[in-house]
């Protein structure tokens, strides 16, 4: 098997200095990626420092002395790009993503920061501020604490125990001093790798890196290993409540490090457990009505490695759920492994591996990681000895890595809720007291066969580069091109939904598309799992306030196959009754869990108060009540009217369009689309609402919001143009709130569009006894906005970033598939997808005043928040 992995014609070199150098040119796109890889994390921080080099990752946008502060950002907007980082126990990474032509520029921002990080002490400590809200925001994380204090629990003396981003205390107390210290020690070109991938020359782009870093000095970074971890053969408990509504159970063992002969069957190991819904975990759990999520993953950051299952499910199932995972691990050890089973998990894994390389920044990504492992090529060898992996060999790690005596459990449950159990020994007796219901052996897997010849549909036109296909029912097929890719995307979507919802069964579209992935007249929901999951993808539904739709993704060369599939699910679903039970157990734990979500829920409260009895009010997900109230014949009903929907079929892949959609064509010929029913404007409130619940929280999250111009309003450019002047690294807003006054680590602006109406929103999460500060100052920003014009050079950066982040976008087929079917179903025509940058380029300023005089009024904005507790 012959895959690309993004390692073809790379240039490798080292310079001088040691700093190491990787180019990839890929002309698939006019964007170029580059990553710069620090190998200096979270293990190489002493713990009197612990949390610095994640500060440090936020000081290097801070400033040098070329740049002042907010400059890097800006800069970086100005030619179309954007920036981010991450900070993790080995490394710290740094991304810049442009269009090609901004690869000059971007390169030489990312070099001086590189080198000339200022570190000034005025920044330093309001920055402090900043990530002690980021500290905060994750201890609000139910996910975040559960397996961090997982980590904790399996480490004695090893610096993975630590709270990686520090605590308040230990992050106020860090100085100048240790940050340059800690800087010039690691930032060193021996120490870190450059590595771009784009549609850039080889030759000049060598240049130009020789020219920016070339002359760096260098030093071999004085390092201070941490304690190695002893071996201990103790099963270990913890059990923690909070103010949550949903709770986390997770599992751990620790493993072998990243480049162990082990790893990659670890790796194999977690994908049979919980890589797709044909796995173990999501049939025994998922599909019983136990958990409303499961996942295994084998988190090996390079010198150690832990193997984690984590769960959020009721609290009245922690006990089956433990039992649950207990004995799939036991059958993991112990069981024969079916041929197909590892077949299957390999084409997921095979699947995955050429996505990540879909984009540039996954292709640098990928080389950067690799290389500071050892060597690029290792990527290559990894993916081989996953592939040959076998079973007696994943029977051989397991029994060795993954024993009931080495495990670590953390259970994280709603305060109030019964304890699970009192100790270790209390939690090892109730795992093994019962013995769940073996799995039901997955159903032989039946080859459908695929007529050979395809139906004819009309070609009726060709606009911006997308093929307009209609069958003789009437089926819109849109196909667009993408030579080169590996990847076909195809769905199939209408407006509807949501929208066209009976009040009493809020959530049914929802309940419906889901469960029509659980069986059909000829497959069941194993049998749909793994057919899907053998040709590397999955299907997924997706349902929005006005529309819904069912895709899938696979390598092209499993289009035909791909097309039967889909076509079996949304034509000839049966929606078993059990199958409607197993949904509707997950939606309630999605509608319980979303209180958890200090983003998700003010949203959901602003558009609760903005549109009241209006269908965009309504969450996809509908309510306890909505939800109960659902019967198996209304769903059966709510089905028969998604398929009179106005449907429309897309591809977009490396096809030849008239036979893909021949295929489209020949496998949904019975489908006959309707018309679209009309929706009401919604009114906005006359005056302001505010809707506020109070919760044990580190936070508050106020969510603040406007009316502005709906999907099709002519408004809507200078409204994007609006949030991308506010937000982001270098906007209004994240300078004022988050640069200068440090009030949040979380700012965000941006719009809604409805068929119907619009919204600009705010977000920012803050400690609760700055919560009067931060909304003064977001409305203050949003009364400039209305009082003058904004600066000619604030207007152009705006622009060049839409216009370049919207270039990068059609790296992503899935993003093509979803604009171009946007177009078709909301728009003007697909004539939108060439008119873009135009239209961006016509905003002027005059236009952003005038609508932010329209619609920015205080008295009549809408405000979701959720209060935490201020400290005593």
């Amino acid at each position: 098997m012959t895959i690309l992995t993004a390692t073809n014609e790379v240039q490798r070199t080292v310079l001088a200095n040691g700093l190491t150098v990787l180019i990839r040119r890929d002309t698939s796109a006019p964007v170029v990626a580059i990553v710069t890889q620090v190998k200096a994390g979270y293990f190489d921080e002493t713990d009197d420092v612990s949390g610095i080099a994640h500060v440090l990752e936020h000081m290097f946008f801070k400033g040098t002395e070329r740049r002042g502060v907010g400059e890097i950002a800006k800069e970086t907007k100005a030619s179309g790009g954007y920036l981010n980082a991450h900070t993790i126990y080995d490394n710290t990474t740094y991304f810049t993503v442009l269009p090609a032509s901004g690869f000059a520029a971007g390169l030489d921002i990312q070099a001086d920061a590189f080198a000339n990080s200022v570190i000034d002490a005025a920044e330093l400590a309001k920055e402090l501020e900043v990530i002690v809200q980021e500290a905060k925001r994750k201890t609000d994380n139910p996910s975040s604490v559960a397996v961090e204090t997982l980590y904790e629990l399996l480490h004695d003396v090893h610096r993975m125990r630590r709270w990686r981003i520090g605590h308040e205390a230990g992050l106020r107390s860090l100085t100048r001093e240790a940050m340059q210290k800690f800087y010039r020690n690691f930032y060193q070109p021996s120490n870190t790798i450059l590595t771009v991938v784009g549609d850039v020359d080889m030759d000049d782009a060598m240049s130009r890196i020789v020219r920016a870093y070339g002359s760096l000095p260098d030093s071999a970074p004085v390092l201070s290993p941490g304690s190695s971890e002893p071996h201990h053969d103790e099963f270990r408990y913890r059990e923690l409540s909070g103010d949550i509504e949903q709770t986390q159970l997770v599992f751990g063992w620790r493993t072998a490090p990243a480049l162990h002969e082990d790893t990659p069957v670890l790796d194999l190991a977690a994908s049979l457990l919980s890589a797709g819904r044909a796995s173990r975990l999501y049939r025994a759990l998922r599909e019983r009505r136990i958990v409303s999520s499961v996942t295994a993953y084998n988190y090996t950051p390079t010198e150690l490695g832990v193997f984690v299952i984590h769960a959020e499910l009721n609290a009245d199932c922690a006990g089956d759920a433990g039992r649950g995972i207990w004995d799939q691990l036991r059958a993991l050890r112990d069981d024969a492994i079916d041929p197909l089973e590892m077949e299957r998990v390999k084409r997921i894994f095979e699947s995955r591996w050429i996505r990540r390389q879909e984009s540039m920044e996954g292709q640098a990504t990928h080389l950067s990681e690799w290389e500071a492992l050892g060597g690029w090529r290792l990527g290559d060898e990894y993916f081989e000895r996953f592939i040959s992996t076998t079973s007696e060999q994943v029977h051989d790690a397991v029994r060795r890595y993954l024993t009931p005596e080495r495990a670590g459990m953390v259970i994280y449950r709603p305060a109030g809720s019964p304890e699970v159990a009192a100790s270790p020994a209390d939690m090892l007796a109730t795992l093994g007291s019962q013995r769940p219901k073996p799995l039901e052996a997955l159903p032989p897997r039946d080859e459908h066969a695929i007529p050979r010849a395809s139906a004819e549909p009309q070609l009726e036109i060709t606009e911006s580069g997308v093929a307009v296909y209609r069958t003789s029912r009437g089926l819109p097929i849109l196909v667009r091109k993408r030579a080169g890719a590996a990847i076909v995307h195809l769905g199939i979507h209408a407006m509807g939904g949501v929208r066209d919802e009976p009040v009493a069964l809020a959530g049914i579209t929802n309940l419906v598309a889901s469960t029509m992935i659980k069986g059909t007249t000829t497959r069941s929901a194993a049998q749909i799992a793994e057919d899907s999951e053998m040709l590397g993808g999955s299907i997924s539904a997706s349902v929005g306030s006005e529309s819904f739709g069912w895709s899938i993704s696979v390598p092209v060369q499993h289009l035909e196959a791909a097309a039967e599939l889909l076509a079996d699910v949304v034509l000839n679903a049966t929606l078993p009754p059990e199958a409607l039970e197993i949904e509707r157990a997950v939606a309630l734990a999605e509608v319980a869990a979303l209180r958890d979500d200090m983003f998700g829920y003010p949203m959901r409260l602003v558009m609760a108060g903005a549109y009241r009895d209006h269908p965009y009010s309504r969450s996809r997900l509908g309510t306890e009540e909505s939800l109960r109230a659902v019967e198996i014949a209304d769903s059966r009903e709510w089905y028969a009217r998604l398929l009179g929907s106005p449907l429309v079929a897309g591809i977009v892949g490396d096809v030849v369009a008239g036979d893909a959609a021949g295929i489209i064509a020949r496998e949904f010929a019975r489908v006959s689309p309707g018309a679209g029913a009309p929706i009401v404007q919604p009114s906005w409130p006359v005056e302001m609402v505010v809707s506020a619940e109070s919760r044990d929280k580190a936070q508050t999250a106020l969510a603040l919001a406007f009316p502005g111009p709906a999907r099709n309003d002519e408004r809507r450019f200078a409204a994007r143009i609006t949030a991308t002047i506010a937000s982001g690294l270098g906007g209004r807003f994240f300078d004022e709130l988050r640069d200068r006054q440090s009030l949040a680590y979380t700012v965000h602006a941006y719009i809604a569009e409805h068929q119907a109406s619009g919204m600009f929103l705010a977000y920012i999460a803050t400690s609760p006894e700055k919560e009067g500060a931060a909304r003064e100052g977001l409305l203050g920003e949003f009364a400039k906005l209305r009082e003058t014009t904004v600066t000619a050079e604030e207007l152009e950066r705006a622009r060049k970033y839409s216009i370049g982040s919207h270039a990068i976008r059609q790296e992503s087929g899935g993003a093509v598939l979803a604009d171009m079917l946007d177009a078709w179903i909301f728009g003007s025509g697909l004539r939108e997808l060439a008119q873009h940058d135009e239209r961006i380029m016509a905003v002027t300023d005059a236009d952003i005043l005038s609508l932010a005089r329209e619609f920015f009024d205080p008295q009549r904005r809408v405000e979701g928040i959720v209060r935490g507790k201020s400290a005593p």
